[in-house]
């Protein structure tokens, strides 16, 4: 699968490491409560930064378009 372009990857990766974590939390928050919403955001940061990782090292998104 070909590489979306630069600006992409990097929207892609800041939409990742945020969105994923604040919505897991919010929703958490208002189901379960404080805590848990709490608990639900810390673990879907974890995955949203192995995810980050993973694209950045092992897909090579984080080296810029060499045209």
């Amino acid at each position: 699968m070909k590489k979306p372009p630069y600006e992409y990857r990097i929207a892609i990766i800041m939409a990742i490491l945020t969105v994923i974590p604040i919505g897991a939390t919010q929703i958490g928050w208002y189901f379960y409560g404080k805590m848990m919403g709490f608990n639900f955001g810390m673990v879907a940061g974890t995955i949203s930064v192995i995810l980050a990782g993973y694209l950045m090292y092992q897909k090579g998104w984080r080296d810029e378009d060499e045209d």
